[in-house]
């Protein structure tokens, strides 16, 4: 019999090893740290208490559950970890059914799940439960042992994120960024502080674009690593909306991932919708190439 619980701490180092057990991340520098998974189950407002939830079954974890709340665009995500087998439909079933008590509790109007391609009992279960596939996004990856050299236009220079100054303008500056992108929930200055203290993120690997003083874009890159194993992704890229069009998404881009080789790395990752032709064409141009891609589902309320 499958058991379903609130999360606790007394469950925290089982579900860290059942995460990397599903993921086979163990030896990777994608493996999952304790201090990672506190980290993300706490990024205010959330509480790992109301908001995360545990299927096990002779104390042997089999599914893990954060729900996301994003008040400001009346939206739920659902993070889900299910091992394959033996109640995995029981197990998403009632994963969906907790979404959507918590979409109704917080008022919001719609729940979003993300799924492999090649998730294909999910995306049964889902579409027969009326939810429907809204999105497709791209995992791409670069590993070219080249990068083409870094060429700013006249005029502007690169600075780094400093932390204790730059909070409130890298806040501003990816709602402004971003406000109109599809699935995209505006921060505050508490969410922005607390994620560029979190493990995997170096001030460093922010970096500004600017024009006299005035910030116009950066991107916020990200880094793992495992022994002599290590990985770096472009997290977030942004172009502030008065200066589009000018060629800046191209060299801030480069500009982190010139970053993040002088650290060793080699393969860098990030994710991109597909419908974002400027955005795909750019990646492809650099050299990443798409290795997976993932489904969103929805459910309107």
């Amino acid at each position: 019999m499958i058991k379903f619980d609130n999360f606790s701490t007394a469950y925290q180092k089982k579900i860290v090893e059942f995460i990397n057990s599903v993921n086979d991340s163990f030896n990777s520098p994608k493996k999952l740290t304790d201090a990672f998974f506190v980290q993300t189950t706490n990024v205010p407002p959330s509480n790992p208490e109301t908001n995360c939830y545990i299927a096990s079954t002779n104390n042997d974890v089999l599914g893990f559950l954060q729900i996301v709340e994003e008040p400001l665009v009346k939206r739920i995500v659902g993070l889900q970890t299910i091992r394959e087998g033996g109640g995995f439909a029981e197990i998403l079933k009632h994963f969906m059914t907790i979404s959507v008590k918590h979409a109704v509790l917080t008022k919001a109007k719609m729940i979003h799940f993300q799924i492999s391609q090649n998730d294909h009992e999910s995306k049964k279960i889902l579409e027969s439960s009326g939810w429907h596939k809204t999105k497709t996004y791209w995992n791409l990856r670069f590993e070219d042992p080249h990068l083409e050299d870094l060429v700013l236009p006249d005029d502007y220079s690169l600075r780094h994120f400093v932390k204790g100054k730059d909070e409130g303008a890298l806040t501003d500056l990816q709602n402004q960024s971003f406000g109109n992108h599809w699935g995209f929930s505006p921060n505050d200055i508490e969410q922005i502080r607390y994620r560029t203290q979190m493990e995997r993120t170096d001030g460093k690997g922010i970096i500004f674009i600017e024009k006299n003083g005035e910030i116009a874009g950066y991107n916020w890159t990200m880094e793992a690593h495992n022994g002599p194993s290590s990985v770096g992704w472009v997290a977030m890229t942004g172009v502030h909306p008065n200066y589009r069009g000018l060629r800046l998404g191209r060299a801030v881009v480069l500009a982190g991932m010139h970053y993040l080789k002088s650290k060793n790395i080699s393969g860098i990752e990030l994710e991109v919708d597909s419908e974002n032709i400027p955005a795909t064409k750019l990646y492809d141009s650099i050299g990443f190439r798409k290795i997976n891609q993932t489904y969103w589902y929805e459910k309107n309320l």
